[in-house]
């Protein structure tokens, strides 16, 4: 009598795709938009036929953040900690800049961070052989992580359409739909909207750093984040974090501009 078939396994003919093609078609669509039913679509094969190489949607997303995690550059050792802190940085938003929506699926999935532990750790490793303790490391990799990826979500918002259900509609007197930039509500980013909604609501003036202007569409304030992150570091460092000249181990410029 044949052994039964393992539950949950399929069985029989291979098909004609690899699980690596699946995560291809799922990337193609949209890390945040994928569905099975897009993916297969996308493919050509029926939605059944994606199970011989994969087990639910959960399965081929943790696949989709692996294939992602593989593909950072991780900053090289034997730089100085704070080198190694702005290439991670850097490393981090070149990945989101990649891979559009994926700043949301790191926040909103409890175990996405997980996929990326193997760069992580190396990039900790690296800061550890830059003169940081291990703890310090590890904070200091959480605190840019935290930072980069909430940068660039706020980012998207401002760079996408304006018009969903979520927005506000209009103040009253400017029901007209123009934006901040003349385009019109219906054409409007979210920065134009979060312009318009600025000069609506006549609120006191906000310091410069937080009132929209372009640089939201591209990095924002983030460089001059993660130059204060270096600074606060270096500023609680031990003397045996300071180099042989006696001077602050943060290195570079640490002013707060780049």
């Amino acid at each position: 009598m044949a052994s039964q078939a393992r539950l949950g396994r399929p069985t029989g003919p291979r098909p004609g795709f690899s699980r690596d093609d699946v995560v291809d078609a799922a990337l193609e669509i949209g890390i945040a938009e994928f569905t099975l039913t897009a993916t297969a679509k996308q493919m050509g094969v029926a939605v059944s036929g994606l199970y011989r190489t994969i087990s639910s949607r959960e399965d081929l997303l943790a696949a989709c953040l692996e294939r992602i995690a593989a593909q950072i550059e991780v900053p090289r050792p034997g730089k100085r900690w704070p080198d190694t802190v702005r290439a991670h940085a850097e490393a981090v938003w070149e990945m989101l800049e990649r891979y559009p929506g994926l700043a949301g699926v790191i926040m909103g999935v409890p175990w996405a961070h997980q996929l990326f532990a193997a760069p992580v750790a190396q990039a900790c490793q690296a800061l550890i052989e830059g003169g940081l303790e291990a703890d310090e490391a590890g904070v200091v990799l959480d605190f840019v992580g935290d930072t980069v990826i909430s940068t660039h979500a706020q980012i998207e918002v401002m760079r996408s359409p304006a018009g969903r259900p979520e927005l506000p509609a209009p103040l009253p007197g400017h029901e007209s739909g123009e934006s901040a930039s003349g385009t019109g509500r219906g054409g409007a980013t979210g920065l134009e909207e979060t312009s318009r909604f600025a000069a609506a609501v006549g609120n006191p003036p906000l310091p410069e750093a937080l009132t929209p202007n372009e640089s939201w569409l591209e990095r924002g304030g983030l460089d001059r984040k993660i130059e204060i992150i270096i600074r606060g570091v270096a500023a609680g460092l031990s003397p045996s974090a300071t180099d042989t000249g006696g001077q602050s181990a943060s290195g570079g410029d640490v002013s707060g501009q780049r």
